[in-house]
């Protein structure tokens, strides 16, 4: 029978020291091959996923593999309208309300919180124009 547990260590990136052990109680099966790390569960930063895998209950074969993932801030979503449309046509004389504060979203952030902080502009057009 295998044995395969999961580590997750915070690292120091200017000198590769272990900073603390990551809890993954919030994965739910550590002990399989795969491991999967939810949304918004570690913070920005250098981490090292460490498996550890003993065959048998005597420890015939043990192994221990490692690899390193930095966890960076995403780029903010921009929409300027409902449903991210890329492309608005208006006549002339009439107003386009664009709004990137209502429709812009902040993957890092999660979706019931408040979002990106962005002004509103209002735009007349004065011949056929496409945003």
């Amino acid at each position: 029978m295998a044995l395969q547990v999961w580590k997750c260590e915070s690292i120091d990136e200017a000198t590769g020291q272990v900073i603390s052990v990551v809890d993954l109680t919030r994965v739910t099966q550590l002990d399989k091959a795969m491991l999967s790390v939810p949304p918004m569960t570690l913070e920005y930063g250098l981490y090292r996923f460490t498996i550890s895998v003993s065959l048998g209950v005597m420890h015939l074969f043990d192994v221990e593999q490692s690899t390193y993932v930095r966890v960076t801030q995403s780029a903010i979503i921009a929409r300027i309208a409902a449903n991210g449309m890329s492309e608005i046509t208006r006549g002339a004389n009439t107003l386009i309300t664009l709004s990137p504060e209502t429709y812009s979203v902040d993957p890092d952030v999660d979706s019931t919180a408040p979002q990106v902080t962005l002004p509103t502009s209002i735009a007349l057009c004065s011949a056929n124009v496409q945003f």
